[in-house]
């Protein structure tokens, strides 16, 4: 028996998830020196080592595979509690629930920075930076809803799409900037968004939405 995220499984199982982490990282090797377009499921199975016959036990095609990566990515990112930040009563707590929030985020970076790299590269997928804007859009519209004292996610005298939109550029741009700079600081990075967030698109809408 193995442990994998802390639960026991059968040795079986274990071998079968290091299975899909070698595809998977093939996929992401051969991605960085080429489109995904080009790659082809023979030269997955060679920079894996592995058979055509092992490779379609884990995976119908190549499009599942990098499937898979993106929504394990997708995943860490929706993880990210927003808990703090809803119970934000003030500009100042919700300034501090922010950073919290941008913290989350750049952990999940350098945690996964080759990864989502490759991925957001010419050579990756053009379609992920939108999964990953609409999962983004979709937590920020239920966090103002619950903030909202009305309970709505309709922003008093503001354009609601408009300022989703707005946050959900920066929160692309924190994402972008993060990946694309490894060696500058993750604090510096911070105070910087969050400053700008709060003093701008941030505080106007949170002003919005504890109007009466």
């Amino acid at each position: 028996m193995h442990f994998h995220w802390g639960i026991k499984m059968p040795k079986y199982q274990h071998k079968f998830n290091q299975t899909d982490q070698k595809i998977s990282n093939a996929l992401l090797s051969l991605i960085t020196a080429k489109p995904f377009a080009k790659v082809s499921t023979d030269q997955i199975c060679k920079t894996a080592d592995i058979n055509r016959s092992t490779f379609y036990r884990h995976f119908a095609d190549k499009y599942l595979v990098l499937e898979k990566i993106e929504a394990d990515l997708l995943s860490k990112f929706f993880s990210i509690s927003n808990k703090r930040i809803e119970k934000s009563f003030s500009i100042d707590e919700l300034t501090e629930n922010l950073e919290n929030y941008i913290d989350g985020l750049l952990d999940i970076i350098l945690e996964n920075r080759s990864k989502l790299a490759i991925i957001l590269s010419k050579n990756g997928d053009p379609s992920f930076h939108n999964q990953l804007a609409e999962m983004l859009s979709t937590k920020i519209k239920n966090t103002w809803k619950k903030i909202s004292r009305n309970g709505s996610e309709n922003f008093n005298n503001l354009n609601t799409d408009l300022a989703i939109d707005f946050i959900v550029a920066s929160d692309m741009a924190i994402i972008i900037y993060a990946v694309e700079h490894p060696a500058i600081p993750h604090q510096m990075i911070k105070n910087t968004f969050s400053q700008l967030l709060i003093d701008g698109p941030m505080n106007t809408v949170y002003k919005s939405l504890m109007k009466k």
